[in-house]
């Protein structure tokens, strides 16, 4: 995989707590970081559940190692410039090439 490759950027979203006034918390979502991937669409299933007809799109990224490391399995991930997020089913890192491959679903 070429550097000039990383084309797509990639915000890391991770959920917070905050302190509010009244004594609790509330979640929020906050850009942990942005890093650069490639990315290719890999499917579009759609499912019936419940009466309801839902769309699944498959998404793989490959990204540097180092940078996969410092993402949680509780992130959520976010194209920039594009509205849905998606969460990550599963990580597969190539020990030879110093890169590892992302596969995640669009949250609806």
């Amino acid at each position: 995989m070429d550097a000039g490759k990383l084309d797509t950027q990639i915000a890391v979203v991770r959920l917070t707590k905050t302190a509010d006034q009244y004594g609790g918390f509330t979640s929020t979502e906050a850009t942990v970081a942005t890093y650069w991937a490639n990315l290719t669409y890999k499917d579009g299933n759609i499912k019936s559940e419940n009466g309801q007809r839902q769309h699944f799109v498959g998404i793989e990224l490959v990204m540097r190692k180092k940078t996969v490391d410092e993402i949680q399995d509780q992130d959520l991930l976010q194209i920039e410039g594009a509205g849905p997020k998606y969460r990550i089913n599963s990580i597969v890192e190539h020990e030879q090439d110093f890169y590892t491959t992302l596969t995640a679903t669009k949250i609806d």
